[in-house]
């Protein structure tokens, strides 16, 4: 199925979508499963997000989970869309700004309350690596990468996490990190900008 095949399909039961909280529960599921497989039809590397309802409508997001091998499915997915009142079509989760949290398996953390060192990549000069420090540090905890690896998409957005972020590294929290050259991480959407305008590594 090619995304134009896609939102026609969509364009059929849009505005069922639409008012999905007032039908019975085994009628949403199965809203939400039609889509899921017309999506899935189109590129099983995408997923969705159905955003609530406001006075605007309703958004509804296409992620691959940062996999930069559909990246083009969700770009051209979304460049393809038609004009559809109340609903606005979202390429990737977005950037939600400096003060996030997030809860993961049994981690929650707040950006406030972590620290960041840019470090640089000789391979890779179109991106940056980082070490995290935080309170929650255990050497060698997968889940807890996850967490804040997590955080951090959440606060530079989906896209630009998967295109810039080359490395990630995570270390306790020290007395002397601003010594050590580390920033508060609610400073990383700032230290990115510079970084996409910069032109060169750090």
């Amino acid at each position: 199925m090619n995304a134009q095949e896609f939102w026609s399909k969509f364009e059929t039961y849009k505005d069922l979508l639409m008012d999905i909280d007032s039908a019975e529960k085994s009628e949403a599921e199965a809203l939400l499963q039609r889509l899921d497989g017309d999506l899935k039809q189109y590129s099983e590397g995408i997923d969705f997000i159905l955003g609530d309802l406001s006075d605007k409508g309703r958004t509804l997001t296409f992620t691959c989970e940062g996999d930069t091998d559909y990246f083009d499915d969700v770009i051209n997915l979304c460049e393809q869309s038609p004009v559809l009142d109340f609903w606005e079509i979202e390429a990737f989760r977005p950037a939600k700004g400096a003060d996030v949290a997030i809860t993961f398996e049994k981690y929650h953390l707040r950006s406030k309350n972590l620290w960041f060192l840019p470090l640089e990549s000789e391979e890779e000069s179109d991106k940056f690596g980082l070490r995290v420090a935080l309170g929650e540090y255990e050497d060698g905890n997968e889940d807890l990468l996850i967490a804040v690896y997590s955080l951090i998409e959440q606060m530079l957005g989906e896209y630009d996490t998967a295109t810039t972020l080359g490395y990630l590294e995570l270390c306790p929290l020290s007395d002397n990190l601003k010594e050590e050259g580390f920033s508060p991480l609610c400073d990383l959407p700032e230290y990115l900008e510079w970084f996409l305008n910069s032109g060169e590594n750090i």
